[in-house]
């Protein structure tokens, strides 16, 4: 057996992989033992493979596949062991792997269209930054002798550029390293549960990252819901593992009081019309209707896609209206930088010419 990889970590472009991958070496007739060797062999992962080998054995000993995998539950996390442990119960292993795999690669589409479209202004903002830095630590030092020995007023603009400049030149290195520091501890400091918590709940209130976040949390918390409930999972187990598979703790922690809720009789319908402050009319009237009619699964179904478009039109309108906001941002400090650095030599010029 190989050692454990130095960097164990699943994507969810693993679980995909795996979840299609098996469901279609299951249908075409293998049994599971040699199924998931042949997955072993194929896969480019080092922790999937190394989970794969482990599972193997496991098997060859009479285990279920889905109390294999428990074992790594921290990797693989209970929602995507529990879709495949159902549906080892029901007798339902490849449909249950299907969906799944259709499910992520969904979700995939839908994180990789997020990441996407902040990578521009990422980029345009960073080149900014570089530019201020080489005009404070490059070009500055250069230009102030000559400002000094002008022996004119100097412009406004050129004053603030002055004081603005010598203020960076001599406090800029602290003001870096203290960002810099702030985002390298940030990834250890949300370890912690209450620090994560707190960050997850000023991101909710955050304008404009709130709506995207809360529809994606809707999208989520619908998706995975539909999909424990479509395998067979009882309502009850279904929402608390739903609630712990929740990315943002906020919405976590009210899954979770929602599965308490609901134990003593009361619908989820009537438990979310108690939080509205963090689900839409909308979504409360649809999951009542949908408990009502016994359709629940799938309008759950139908408010992960709805979320899921309403992402796309508004991350579409976000970028829309951010790019001419950067440009006016970069064309004025552009501007603000040539016009102080330019108006006191147009002034000296014209004193030389009289």
């Amino acid at each position: 057996m190989s050692k454990k990889p130095f960097i164990f970590r699943i994507t969810l472009g693993d679980k995909i992989n795996f979840s299609r991958n098996l469901a279609l070496l299951l249908k075409s007739g293998i049994n599971l033992s040699e199924a998931l060797l042949i997955l072993k062999e194929s896969t480019h992962s080092a922790s999937l493979k190394y989970i794969l080998e482990n599972v193997i054995e496991d098997i060859e000993k009479g285990q279920f596949l889905a109390n294999s995998l428990e074992k790594f539950s921290s990797k693989l996390d209970n929602f995507f062991i529990s879709v495949i442990k159902v549906g080892e119960y029901t007798g339902k292993l490849v449909e249950n792997l299907e969906r799944i795999a259709v499910e992520f690669r969904k979700i995939e589409k839908l994180r990789s269209k997020m990441i996407t479209s902040f990578i521009y202004p990422a980029f345009i903002i960073g080149t900014m930054l570089v530019v201020v830095i080489i005009v404070v630590y490059f070009l500055f030092p250069k230009l102030l002798p000559v400002f000094e020995n002008l022996g004119v007023e100097l412009p406004l603009t050129t004053k603030i550029f002055l004081k603005v400049s010598q203020f960076l030149l001599d406090y800029g290195i602290y003001f870096f390293l203290a960002l810099t520091i702030f985002f390298t501890s940030l990834p250890f400091l949300l370890r912690f549960y209450k620090v994560k918590y707190f960050f997850h709940l000023i991101l909710l209130h955050l304008p404009p990252f709130s709506g995207l976040i809360k529809k994606y949390s809707l999208s989520e918390f619908s998706r995975n819901l539909a999909l424990l409930l479509e395998s067979g999972l009882p309502f009850v187990q279904a929402l608390e593992i739903t609630g712990q598979s929740l990315n943002n703790l906020v919405y976590q922690k009210i899954i979770l009081e929602a599965k308490e809720f609901t134990l003593k009789g009361h619908s989820l319908g009537e438990f979310l019309n108690k939080k509205k402050k963090y689900f839409p009319y909308n979504f409360i009237q649809m999951v009542i209707i949908g408990e009502r009619t016994g359709n629940l699964v799938s309008t759950l179904f139908y408010l992960a896609e709805n979320y899921d478009e309403e992402i796309d039109i508004e991350l579409e309108r976000f970028l829309n209206l951010l790019e001419p906001i950067i440009l006016v941002v970069i064309a004025s400090v552009v501007g603000f930088i040539a016009l102080s650095v330019i108006t006191p030599i147009y002034e000296i010029t014209n004193k030389l010419t009289k």
